[in-house]
């Protein structure tokens, strides 16, 4: 083989070497990110043993074994150099031209372009009952704004306006099933009608279930530990792929921030644009959530202290719990006089994904289900597992 080919394989092995060290010390702050890392250090290794294992006197096969090797370290240094560069300042360069300013008569808030030239995304409770409505682009451009679609129970509104900035582009929804606690995002918003104002934080919680006030929030939403403030609600919160992954909201007055995930969002805001509403799938039952304190609390006397997943607390009349034959649980007295209660049905899983808590059911259901679909429930029918097939309605409308 030519002293050249050799010198070349050489330093293209500790080329291959050093980069192998440099992912085992270099945490990236994406699990993707770190997955498709580890898999080209996989081909590497894997061309790197093919050369070990092919003769010197075939220069044919090395010399391909050698440009394939060159080809995957260029790749790997390429894909190094673009996850460096994933910062949240490049996230907002890359993306802060297409979140707008929202003002109305009485509130101010935040939203951004999605899906066409023309349409915004926001929160319900930025524009509802308000009929005049105008949008604000990064230069200054305003145009007044029509609502296309608004969903209370998700906090989620689709407007219109006549056209964009030609710069702008719509930005893309990710897919907040990748979520992962302590993945880093970033949020663009007008807090407090400082316009286009970043915010950089962490994801702290997923699939939690909140309640407020003026707000009917029933899907699941992400928890951040990110600075927000009045003016930030309908903004974009944004992975470091430049990606949607949430609508922003900047929640209660205990600091608690939080986002709408964008796989709710994308399902809901295609309804909205088709048909100007979404209709969200109701059962028809009100659960308890099991754990040994609250089967105390409420001397639930005939499961185990151990025992998990929901327990159909009521079923609503005339709505497909009570046609699938679901039973909510009895009163009665227990040996000391005490009331205590008699579960009937306690519902362990859906179309078997497991429903230990009224998030995992509430992130099943929002996300999968329509109404109209019929799901299996699995169920704990006074000590023995069942199913049940229950065909979901359409939820009551928001009073």
């Amino acid at each position: 083989m030519p002293i050249s080919i050799s010198k070349f394989l050489a330093v293209l092995c500790i080329v291959a070497l050093a980069l192998s060290i440099f992912n085992s010390y270099l945490i990236f702050n994406n699990i993707q990110v770190q997955q498709q890392l580890a898999t080209e250090l996989s081909k590497l290794a894997e061309t790197l043993e093919a050369i070990n294992q092919t003769s010197l006197a075939n220069v044919t096969e090395m010399r391909l074994l050698i440009d394939q090797l060159s080809s995957q370290v260029a790749n790997f240094q390429k894909n190094i150099s673009n996850f460096i560069n994933q910062t949240p300042a490049s996230i907002y360069q890359s993306t802060y031209k297409s979140v707008v300013v929202i003002t109305t008569n009485t509130r101010l808030g935040s939203g951004f372009l999605f899906s066409s030239s023309n349409m915004i995304l926001t929160n319900w409770h930025v524009v509802e009952g308000e009929t005049e409505i105008q949008v604000q682009f990064y230069d200054g451009t305003r145009k007044p704004a029509s609502i296309v679609g608004l969903d209370p129970y998700s906090d989620v509104a689709v407007l219109m306006v006549a056209g964009s900035p030609s710069d702008v582009k719509p930005l893309q929804l990710g897919n907040s099933s990748n979520l992962y606690i302590g993945q880093q995002v970033v949020a663009i918003g007008n807090p407090l009608g400082l316009t286009g104002s970043l915010s950089s934080g962490y994801i702290s919680q997923l699939n939690e279930i909140i309640e407020l006030e003026d707000v009917p929030i029933i899907v699941p939403v992400v928890q951040l530990d990110i600075s927000l403030a009045p003016g930030n609600s309908g903004g974009p919160l944004l992975d470091m792929s430049g990606n949607v992954v949430g609508i922003t909201n900047a929640g209660t007055s205990y600091g608690f921030n939080f986002a709408i995930p964008s796989n709710i969002v994308n399902r809901v805001a295609a309804s909205l644009i088709e048909k100007s509403n979404y209709n969200h799938p109701f059962v028809g039952f009100y659960l308890l959530e099991l754990t040994p304190e609250v089967i105390k609390q409420y001397n639930i006397l005939n499961v185990e202290s151990f025992q998990m997943g929901l327990l159909v607390w009521e079923v609503i009349e005339n709505y497909p719990a009570e046609e699938a034959g679901l039973q909510g649980v009895v009163e009665t007295t227990d040996s000391r006089g005490r009331i205590g209660y008699i579960a009937k049905d306690i519902i362990l899983a859906v179309d078997g994904h497991p429903t230990r808590t009224i998030a995992e059911w509430s992130v099943y259901v929002e996300e999968h289900v329509s109404p109209g679909q019929t799901i299996t429930l699995t169920v704990w029918r006074s000590g023995v597992t069942t199913t049940v097939n229950v065909t979901a309605t359409i939820r009551p409308p928001y009073d």
